[in-house]
């Protein structure tokens, strides 16, 4: 079926199958539990697949595309690129977890007996993927290209959240290894983990050992007959009790019965603006975008001494905290992401239905507050830092129709994940955040110039230090100097309620007060500036 005809077909799925094309499998068959936050273990093979150059390819089209048409063009180069990959992967009885960015993790879940015939399974999936997929050469002259990593072991997941909104993580060291693997893959290249080596059929493989790292480079499988490789395949299927029964989809969760329960399970895993476009019926292809977002990303770093689940505990009070401030300000808790230290909240203003004209400020005093809050109500919180960017992204549909999400990606993403590990420890911003905040300068503190890794120009950098009061009684300065090459325009009425004042106050010999009041951006502290140099003019303070 062509993909245009799936799309069409999709508009006929049963809520629930709308619903189960944006989660993985785990989340679908998994039996809920009374209390929050849930934490359970498994043994599985963890397969990571990163796409580069798909931000370069971003950053080339924000600078040339002319028209909304040039934007959808690069929004489905990548679609389609992603839906390949994400389908081959299905074939091979693999769950996404989830589809971050230009990040694809993916999961097999089985028995620990089973592991090393399951390792084998995905090897051969990531050289397959490799070869077919594993570069792209784009009309724009920006290559797209593959680094794979496998880990494999025990790995913990856990759903934090509340009854409105809920998040899946998986974590444990398996986790860590899986995206040490892919970074240290280079492109079109796959990587193990050692422990992972250490569960495999060793000699079915041709491999460079990386003793450094720890880690081992796959270059190809001894598999001389493929007909040898059909009967392990079908011998795997055995072990995956969700692979697909039909050949009309590539995942049973797509088939399930109407389910009610089911469905108000899922739903608390979508966000809110994504579940009134399914709501309605609007089809999946009509939801990607080009837009200009803020986006805030929150790092908790962790002392190693926090045990698993009070760590899963410090995670579920900090995403309450982090969505209830979030949300009071319009923006979104998008994505909760954990690294080998911690982990991170992705938060998003300005999606559909959410864009307010003063969101920069809105992520910036929200920051702040949950600068604070983690600080102080968070034990065994090693490390608090955020960082905010605005700028046009990618907003949409990843993947392909049977497992699909909703994200974001863009030169202004990478950019705000390179902050954190550039300014730890503070609450730092964009200087197009900076300015379209309208927030007073004496709020900020200009940071110094840092590299950070594949961006080239990041341009100034700024500390948000909250909303500060600045007493201007008895200082000679105003927060804004007034231009004498450019003039104040429409402000006459305020500026001779002032001048009225002023002649009271002169020769009535009476003190006199003029209140001026607006909203942010209005334009306060221009005025004042105006009215101080009305009165230097004449002589007075």
């Amino acid at each position: 079926m062509a993909t245009g005809d799936r799309l069409r077909a999709q508009l006929l799925w049963p809520v629930e199958a709308r619903l189960a094309a944006l989660l993985p499998d785990l989340l679908v068959f998994r039996k809920p539990r009374a209390s929050e936050p849930e934490l359970a273990t498994a043994q599985g093979v963890l397969l990571g697949v990163h796409v580069t150059g798909f931000t370069a390819l971003m950053d080339r089209f924000s600078l040339t595309c002319k028209s909304e048409r040039d934007m959808d063009k690069l929004a489905h180069i990548f679609s389609y690129y992603i839906s390949d990959i994400v389908e081959h992967v299905l074939c091979f009885g693999g769950d996404i977890l989830n589809i971050t960015g230009n990040v694809l993790l993916a999961l097999w879940t089985v028995e620990q007996n089973q592991l090393s015939d399951i390792i084998t399974l995905v090897a051969k999936c990531s050289l397959e993927i490799q070869e077919k997929f594993g570069i792209y050469h784009t009309r724009e002259g920006q290559d797209l290209q593959l680094q794979i990593g496998l880990s494999a072991g025990r790995i913990s997941q856990v759903i934090v959240g509340d009854e409105q909104r809920q998040y899946l993580l998986v974590i444990g060291r398996n986790v860590d290894d899986v995206q040490l693997a892919q970074r240290l893959a280079q492109a079109n290249e796959i990587v193990l983990s050692w422990n992972c080596w250490m569960l495999c059929e060793q000699y079915m493989f041709e491999v460079e050992i990386m003793k450094e790292y720890e880690a081992v480079k796959l270059r190809d499988m001894r598999i001389t007959d493929p007909f040898d490789f059909d009967e392990h395949f079908d011998k795997c299927l055995d072990y995956l009790p969700h692979y697909r029964t039909s050949a009309d989809t590539l995942r049973t969760a797509l088939e399930l019965d109407p389910d009610s329960a089911l469905k108000q399970t899922l739903r608390k895993h979508i966000m809110k603006n994504l579940l009134k476009k399914i709501d309605v019926g609007q089809p999946m292809e009509y939801i990607s975008e080009f837009r200009t977002v803020t986006m805030v990303l929150v790092s908790l770093e962790f002392h190693q001494t926090a045990w698993m689940l009070h760590l899963c505990h410090l995670i579920q009070e900090a995403a309450s905290y982090i969505s209830r401030v979030i949300e009071k300000g319009g923006g979104q808790l998008s994505r909760i992401f954990m690294f080998e230290k911690g982990c991170m909240f992705l938060c998003v203003f300005g999606f559909p239905g959410d864009k307010k004209p003063d969101e920069c400020a809105h992520a910036l005093e929200s920051s702040f507050s949950i600068f604070n809050f983690c600080w102080e109500n968070l034990a065994e919180t090693k490390l608090v830092s955020i960082s905010i960017t605005n700028g046009p992204v990618f907003c949409g549909m990843v993947g392909a129709v049977a497992r699909h999400e909703y994200t974001v990606i863009g030169p202004k993403v990478s950019l705000v994940a390179r902050m954190i590990t550039a300014y730890p420890g503070l609450v730092s911003c964009d200087e197009v955040t900076y300015l379209r905040s309208m927030l007073p300068t004496y709020n900020f503190k200009k940071l110094p110039e840092k590299m950070m890794k594949n961006i080239s120009n990041p341009g100034k950098m700024y500390e948000y230090l909250g909303h500060k009061r600045c007493i201007m009684f008895g200082k000679r300065h105003l927060v804004r100097e007034r231009n004498e090459n450019h003039p104040l325009l429409d402000r006459e009425k305020e500026l001779e309620t002032f001048r009225m004042a002023q002649q009271g106050c002169l020769h009535q010999k009476k003190g006199q007060a003029i209140l001026y009041e607006g909203g942010k951006g209005y334009g306060k502290s221009q005025l004042l500036a105006e009215i101080n140099l009305l009165a230097q003019k004449e002589g007075h303070r």
